[in-house]
């Protein structure tokens, strides 16, 4: 009888799978999370925030907050970066990152304070305003162009008025009747 029990345990515990193994929405998270890795290490941070963003979606770690405020902060949205470093630290208080994560949130609160916008180390102010057509030279001018096209054209027409309408042959000029 105890044999018969044994085998009965051990055949019920061979058929157990491990359930967070087979759970789809972590397989998904964890493809969507090593493609963005991949972008993000190529410097291709649009499509590595969209890929953060599905694997957040798919499920909702607060590692991959911390993740997607970095690609914002690299493309330069430091409000979002802020706001997804600040909903990492809520729902991970305990992170070991934290006092990383707290610097940058103040960091880029002062640079968005600025005004200034950093991708790649480079700084740069806010967009100017579009310029007028006092300051653009002369060759990026609409009337320039259109001079050049109306002496194109005129050339032209005077070389077609003015060539020789008579054809060499071998056999000598013909004269055609007008």
């Amino acid at each position: 009888m105890t044999r018969l029990l044994i085998a009965l345990l051990l055949s019920m515990f061979a058929f157990v799978h491990v359930a967070h193994a087979d759970d789809p929405a972590e397989r998904a998270a964890k493809r969507h999370y090593e493609r963005g890795q991949k972008l993000f290490n190529l410097q291709k941070f649009d499509e590595a925030l969209d890929q953060f963003q599905k694997a957040y979606d798919a499920k909702p770690i607060p590692e991959f907050l911390f993740n997607i405020g970095q690609c914002h902060r690299n493309l330069g949205d430091y409000e979002a970066a802020v706001f997804s470093f600040k909903k990492y630290l809520k729902l991970a208080p305990d992170a070991p990152n934290k006092e990383q994560v707290e610097q940058l949130i103040e960091e880029l609160e002062s640079k968005k304070d600025q005004g200034t916008s950093e991708r790649f180390g480079l700084v740069k102010k806010k967009e100017r305003p579009i310029e007028s057509g006092e300051g653009k030279p002369v060759y990026k001018k609409w009337w320039f162009w259109t001079g050049v096209a109306v002496v194109a054209v005129g050339a032209v027409g005077i070389y077609a008025l003015t060539r020789d309408n008579t054809p060499d042959t071998e056999l000598g000029a013909i004269d055609f009747p007008k």
